[in-house]
Formats: structure tokens, sequence, C-alpha cells
């Protein structure tokens, strides 16, 4: 599944790509993003924490020549949580951990605003349910440890198949010799829950770097 979002976005990089050479007057701007990131999700109910994360997307924006130019993009998020239960040695399991995964497309609409070398990026996006996996990690007292990736099941309610991401950038451009780069930080925040018609309160969140291309 992850190979094939790669494929999806190396082909829309192509189709912007030339987008942008048939633009005479560079209107269009566009620019890669990955952002690694600690996600979790709200309402901890078995001693939840926060786990590693990802995203990227490619995004397009329109230079207005001004300090405010709209964006648009396609991207891929990672996000989850991490659950830990120490065993204590009982049937030779030292600890268990479960990692879980939810994975998104999404398209965001955003609005840059540049304040000299800096900017800021609200975002509001629009994201399909890809997959959802549990991946579990069992450590042994003898020092072994097994791992296992799984689709995930839930005892009851649904996954929802569409997610609405809001986040917000802050970061700034700086340029490595004709190359032009972004960093910053971003925030990100579901607003409809991650599994449907359960009492969890299950929102994904995360915060993280961005390291950006800009072409």
């Amino acid at each position: 599944m992850k190979r094939n979002t790669i494929n999806i976005l190396i082909s829309v990089l192509s189709i912007f790509s030339a987008q942008r050479l048939l633009a005479q007057e560079n209107k269009f701007l566009l620019s890669i993003e990955y952002s690694p990131n600690c996600s979790k999700i709200t309402d901890e109910v078995a001693n939840e924490k926060y786990k590693l994360s990802h995203n990227a997307l490619i995004r397009i924006e329109y230079n207005t020549k001004g300090k405010i130019k709209p964006s648009l993009g396609l991207g891929y998020l990672n996000t989850g949580e991490l659950e830990k239960s120490e065993i204590g040695g009982q049937q030779g399991i030292e600890e268990v951990k479960f990692i879980h995964n939810y994975n998104y497309l999404f398209i965001p609409i955003g609005v840059i605003i540049k304040f000299g070398k800096f900017y800021f990026l609200p975002e509001i996006g629009l994201g399909v349910n890809i997959s959802n996996n549990t991946r579990q990690i069992t450590k042994f007292t003898n020092g072994e440890t097994e791992k296992e990736t799984r689709d995930e099941t839930l005892i009851s309610g649904e996954f929802n198949k569409l997610s609405i991401p809001l986040s917000l950038s802050v970061a700034r451009q700086i340029s490595i010799g004709s190359k032009s780069f972004s960093t910053g930080l971003k925030g990100y925040y579901g607003i409809n829950k991650v599994v449907r018609d359960v009492p969890r309160n299950n929102h994904y969140f995360g915060l993280g770097v961005i390291l950006a291309m800009n072409l």
C-alpha cells in the first residue's frame, strides 16, 4: 500500500512539473515537503503514548507577487499512537508494544502568509482512509524479539473513511547555493474521529518538523 502511495505521489509530481513548465511567467511555484512527527490519539484510555509518524506532500502555490499566496496539494498522512504493556516475565514475555498506524491520502488547501523569509501556512484538507494496521513487537525474557504487522480490527465502531485534517506550519525559507529549501514546525489535528460510533473521543494529532524543497 505504501509503495502504491509513493507511485501516486510521483505521478502527480510529474503532472505538476509539466504544469509548471507551461507557466511562462512563473505564476505557479512547486514544493515537496516531508514532515516526521510525534502523533497520538485524544482521550487516553489505556496508557497510550506518542509514536513516530510522518507525512509527505507536494504543494503548488499561486504566485500573487504579494505576501498572501493560495496553495493546493496532495499528500500522504501516517498517524496513530503506541500502546506498551509490561508483562514482567509471565509466560516468558517481558513486554508487548502495539503501534497503531492510520494512513490517509489527502488534499490540503491553504494560504501562505509571508513575512520576509518566514511564513505561516494554515491548511484544511479532505482525506481518504487507505489502510489501518497494527505492528506488534513482543520482547521475551530470553532476549528474543518477535515482530508482526496485521490489519487492525475493531471490537466496536467503524473507521471513518473520510478525514478532515487541520494544520498550521511555521517555517523559514533558506537558500543553499542555487537551491531553495524550507524548514520549521508543523502541527496537525483531525477534526473528525478516527473511529466513529465509540465512546472514546478519538481524534488524531501530531507535532513535528518540516523539511521541504522549493522547485
